[in-house]
């Protein structure tokens, strides 16, 4: 430190609290991980604020949905005897790997019946993965994403949204969110077994 910023007053150091809940303000989260002998990993986890990304965009019953093609590790179509036979479990084997799902339809409460050909796209935040069951994968989709007002401040499943080309609007997936609701119905899956 010069001897000119030791004297200054406006100089004062910030401690990881309050830079805490200034990235909670922001709606993102930060994760300390720390080996000894080798140092500490800061990570920060932020929402998608105003910019142009990569997306995929999906329908569920007459909605459309934006997935950033970031969190996307594949997807694959769900059969009807897979989804009959998962009634209840919200599981899928890729690959000799159990991966929990979450069928967006019933999630975001819509009414009207699934289309018969559902589809699972996997996406992961972090090491964990989950599915999102929709009806049809429509395609690749440049979004512009626009923020969502405070009065959906509480609400942790979007990110944002997007107005697509024909007018309508499209909400972003927070994929973080999913992923994390997805584990936790797993793990109460698992205990009710």
């Amino acid at each position: 430190m010069f001897a000119s910023e030791r004297s200054s007053p406006r100089i004062r150091r910030v401690g990881m609290d309050v830079v805490r809940r200034a990235i909670e303000m922001l709606r993102g989260s930060i994760d300390l991980a720390s080996t000894a002998g080798s140092g500490t990993r800061v990570t920060l986890h932020l929402p998608l604020t105003l910019a142009i990304i990569d997306g995929l965009l999906v329908r569920v019953g007459n909605g459309r949905y934006v997935i950033p093609l970031s969190a996307i590790e594949e997807c694959v179509a769900l059969s009807a005897e897979e989804d009959t036979s998962s009634q209840g479990h919200s599981f899928l084997n890729i690959r000799d790997e159990i991966v929990p799902f979450l069928r967006l339809r019933e999630l975001f409460d819509f009414g009207t019946p699934p289309d018969p050909f559902q589809k699972a796209v996997i996406v992961a935040s972090g090491d964990q993965r989950v599915g999102l069951v929709m009806d049809q994968v429509i395609g690749d989709h440049q979004t512009v994403i626009k923020s969502l007002s405070r009065l959906h401040a509480d609400v942790e499943a979007f990110s944002g949204a997007t107005i697509l080309g024909d007018g309508a609007v499209a909400l972003i997936l927070e994929v973080a969110h999913l992923v994390g609701h997805g584990r936790a119905h797993e793990e109460h899956a698992m205990a009710a077994e």
